[in-house]
């Protein structure tokens, strides 16, 4: 490649429209037209902050950029051929409200507040700001706060609604030859800077590196049916088309299941307002969830809120939309004609998934189907604990739906990411965020930990030392973080943060020391596994010491678990030390998995746990531990019957499987997800051929 055509200019750098403000909310829209008098190749590399959509001659390219922090901003590319004549490249950025957790900002984003940055050629004219670029501001389109369009209790993280006024937005502006509004020159805001160059005082503040994952994929989602609506209205292929009259009007659609999905709506004419409203579930006139009709999504469903001016109009979402259904609430003083919405499902390419089959048993095969199709809705720039509410990256989450991606796809894409992200998020005493990327921190001791045996799964199905390598220093950092604070009985002790386990209703906060502060059963067992299984990847990856001292730890760890944790007047493991009413099946189903309950007792203590009352309840969270236990010392008789839950909640109506059984406020979780998994390894579908087998 001639030196003039390398992607990556000497000095690209940042810019943006001189009107606006560092953290001003809105979108700023971005054109450079381009004349080839011969066929060309082009090449481009894009980053923006908040986030971009980028357009070429009127058709979406790409998205981006993926998530990340200022430290690990991630650009992407761009490639292809073009003929001659006049090609439009096009990039719309989105700056979302800045404030406090109640506001529109996605918590899952982490800026600096505006900007685009491009780089690299078309035929044999660079594409660096600012040299050919105009730019616009869409006073038509903002983000809008969800207290305008959200009237539940519960908070949302995830990225915000919009609100359109068509009579100031110009929704073809980059297919317009001439489009409307004010087009003015960028304004430069430094040089870009790109990871691990050394520079003494950086021009502008993010670090850029490039995507490590494939772009998202979209697919055409047909509209199952109309549940309400008028009479000239109907689905032509899965798009609804038709006429609007004038005056009040609900529309309801079903999709068919739940669903994450793209928003093309378009038409013409018609005055007046709609409320385009998105939920997983319906509500009675009380207000109360409900999974047969009749049934609105009501306030309670969040929305865009359009408002249409007479004139041609079309609405794009920027950014995904979750719900099983769609509410369209109009009020029009004159009609709206030629309507079209169609929608496009969109999520991760981990497919195609491998084939399941029960046919002594169907209902085993529609629990594998719904955990994928949860799955695909909680995989899109990473994993995500739920696509409704928060789209965050928890790493208790996202073992179990690493581990079902690597067995329906033997795919590790989104694996790798997370492995790389929440390591990405450790502090300098050694813990992880909980969760990651988040512009809000948080810290989940037992988090950590699980993040370290994520470290080990991936080894066991994928043998790659090589990212052992490259983590296993941030991993024993983070256990030296426990050993820290190993009290003289021998146990772990209490760390800073959020004390989680799961959420069973007599815990406060989801928290088994009860709020007390005191040393946990659960976390010393997960303390003594991660320790074991890292001690594991040290030994294969030529690091006998630490490895051995690893091994150390974690017998100490079980010796006081077994000595301060057990409890021989009720044979069952406490939830803390010195207090025998504190019992839970998930302490006993720990002590099986960790090996603290010895080898030849394991099935018949676990055999006992599972039936006795005595012991707090797990949600599906949790349960993923207890199917590991009962697939790895149950019988198939056992495990089968431990599938009831999914089984019950498919029987109530579920289409991805939600938060918890009843009332919840997720209705696609991805913790839920896990009977892929163990559906796979029990019928012998996925065979694990490596070294050491995963303890699960």
């Amino acid at each position: 490649m001639n030196c003039n055509k390398e992607l990556l200019f000497s000095r690209p750098c940042w810019a943006w429209h001189p009107d606006r403000a560092e953290h001003e909310a809105g979108y700023t829209l971005f054109r450079k037209t381009v004349y080839l008098t011969g066929n060309a190749q082009f090449h481009l590399a894009l980053s923006a902050d908040n986030r971009y959509t980028f357009y070429l001659d009127g058709k979406v390219m790409g998205r981006g950029p993926l998530r990340g922090d200022l430290s690990n901003y991630f650009y992407e590319e761009y490639q292809g051929k073009l003929s001659p004549g006049k090609h439009i490249f096009a990039v719309e950025v989105v700056v979302w409200s800045e404030a406090w957790r109640w506001s529109a900002a996605p918590w899952a984003e982490m800026h600096a507040g505006g900007g685009l940055m491009t780089a690299g050629y078309v035929g044999n004219e660079r594409m660096e700001l600012p040299e050919g670029w105009l730019c616009s501001v869409d006073y038509g389109r903002r983000p809008s706060p969800w207290k305008e369009n959200w009237k539940g209790s519960a908070r949302i993280p995830a990225p915000p609604m919009d609100r359109i006024d068509f009579s100031l937005h110009c929704f073809d502006w980059y297919s317009s030859e001439y489009p409307e509004g004010e087009w003015i020159n960028p304004a430069v805001l430094g040089n870009a800077e790109f990871k691990n160059t050394y520079q003494t005082d950086p021009d502008t503040p993010w670090n850029l590196t490039k995507r490590t994952l494939k772009p998202m994929a979209e697919y055409f989602l047909p509209v199952a049916k109309i549940l309400a609506g008028p009479e000239n209205i109907s689905l032509i292929d899965g798009r609804l088309k038709g006429n609007i009259s004038a005056g009040k009007t609900i529309v309801l659609l079903d999709l068919g299941r739940n669903q994450t999905f793209m928003v093309k709506f378009s038409g013409d004419g018609g005055k007046g307002f709609c409320r385009m409203a998105y939920s997983e579930t319906l509500f009675d006139d009380q207000k109360h969830k409900v999974h047969n009709y009749p049934g609105t999504v009501g306030e309670y469903g969040y929305a865009d809120l359009l408002h249409f001016s007479g004139d041609p109009w079309r609405y794009d979402s920027f950014w995904y939309r979750t719900g099983r259904f769609i509410e369209l609430e109009l009020e029009l003083t004159e009609p709206l004609t030629e309507i079209l919405l169609e929608l496009a499902f969109i999520t991760y390419p981990l497919g195609p998934y491998r084939e399941f089959h029960a046919p002594d048993d169907p209902v085993l095969e529609k629990i594998y189907q719904t955990a994928c199709h949860t799955l695909s809705c909680c995989s899109h720039e990473h994993f995500e604990d739920c696509p409704y509410y928060e789209q965050l990256q928890y790493a208790g989450d996202s073992r179990g739906e690493a581990l079902v991606s690597y067995a329906v796809s033997g795919k590790d894409d989104l694996g790798r990411h997370a492995l790389r992200s929440i390591a990405a998020s450790q502090f300098s005493g050694g813990l992880t965020q909980s969760r990651y990327p988040s512009v809000f921190k948080q810290v989940i001791p037992g988090y950590s930990l699980i993040w370290a045996l994520m470290l080990h799964d991936h080894y066991v199905f994928f043998n790659d030392a090589d990212i052992v390598r490259e983590l296993l220093p941030n991993v024993a950092a983070m256990l030296d973080a426990f050993e820290r604070v190993r009290l003289p009985d021998g146990l772990i002790g209490s760390l800073p943060g959020w004390h989680y386990t799961d959420w069973v209703s007599d815990w406060p906060s989801g928290c088994s020391d009860r709020g007390e502060n005191v040393p946990e059963t659960i976390l010393n067992l997960f303390y003594a596994e991660a320790c074991k299984r890292t001690a594991e990847l040290a030994w294969e990856t030529g690091g006998q010491e630490l490895a051995a001292q690893l091994r150390q730890r974690a017998e100490r760890t079980i010796d006081a678990v077994n000595a301060l944790c057990f409890d021989s007047a009720s044979n069952r493991y406490m939830d803390a030390p010195g207090h025998p009413d504190w019992l839970s099946l998930h302490a006993n189903t720990l002590a099986v998995l960790t090996g603290a309950v010895p080898e030849e007792k394991r099935a018949g203590f676990l055999r006992e746990i599972c039936a006795d009352t005595r012991l707090k309840q797990m949600t599906l969270y949790f349960s993923f531990y207890l199917l590991s236990a009962i697939m790895k010392y149950g019988t198939p008789e056992e495990l089968r019957a431990h599938y009831a839950p999914w089984e019950e909640m498919l029987a109530c109506g579920s289409t991805t499987f939600p938060e918890k059984p009843g009332p919840c406020r997720s209705e696609c979780h991805a913790w839920s997800c896990a009977p892929a998994y163990f559906l796979l390894r029990s019928s012998g579908a996925l065979k694990l051929d490596t070294l050491f087998s995963l303890n699960i």
